[in-house]
């Protein structure tokens, strides 16, 4: 009877933060199917020293870098990305891929510079696959609004500003910060159930399922 082997993914990031959630979305999400994450597939993280590259497209931001991190590596490998999108920004999906470096150079000024209190907004990731021969991307997003100030003590960058709608769409009360700190909650709940880089990474996982040519071997 043939023996299944899991696909490998190798996933470039130097995020402590990306690894820790990695590892609780690869322990708690599924496929479609149903399937766990950890019966399909297994995850390498590698660091790497990969210059990020100014773009408010997330989409083309992470596909110039993940096709940087396959030149230095010479194998398969993404490299995911999020940032804020404001409503009425959405069809310039700004600040997008901005979000970071203005994020690192406001700080907790960031709601005030950018008068972004009480702001419906969206937080986008984007997951870029490189294969050697094309790059992919795979999207997911989760709406929500910006807090009024600051709140919750998990410093992953704009996770203290930004409120998700809950699971079943309706206006969220707690930062993505508050939800980790909240003991009926936690992190688990934030990957899992919120998080728009776990439905990046799920949809991306979903694709290399069906075109991985080794899912089965004796």
């Amino acid at each position: 009877m043939a023996a299944r082997r899991k696909i490998h993914i190798v996933y470039v990031t130097s995020s402590t933060y990306k690894v820790e959630e990695n590892l609780l979305f690869v322990e708690h999400a599924r496929l479609a199917s149903g399937e766990a994450i950890a019966a399909v597939f297994e995850f390498e993280i590698r660091e790497l020293l990969i210059k990020e590259v100014l773009e408010v497209d997330l989409a083309a931001m992470v596909m110039s870098e993940v096709a940087e991190a396959y030149s230095q590596i010479k194998v398969p490998c993404i490299i995911e990305h999020a940032g804020l999108v404001f409503e009425e920004y959405e069809r310039q999906s700004y600040p997008g891929g901005l979000t970071k470096p203005m994020w690192n150079a406001l700080g907790d000024k960031f709601i005030t510079e950018t008068q972004s209190a009480d702001r419906r907004a969206s937080a986008v990731a984007v997951v870029a696959y490189c294969d050697g021969k094309a790059v992919h991307t795979f999207r997911g997003e989760t709406k929500g609004h910006i807090a009024r100030s600051p709140r919750g003590g998990r410093a992953f960058y704009w996770d203290t500003v930004f409120v998700p709608d809950n699971p079943a769409g309706k206006p969220g009360e707690q930062t993505y910060a508050e939800i980790v700190e909240d003991p009926a909650l936690g992190l688990k709940h934030k990957v899992r159930d919120l998080s728009q880089s776990s439905k990046a990474m799920l949809t991306f996982l979903e694709y290399r399922r069906i075109t991985n040519p080794e899912l089965w071997t004796r």
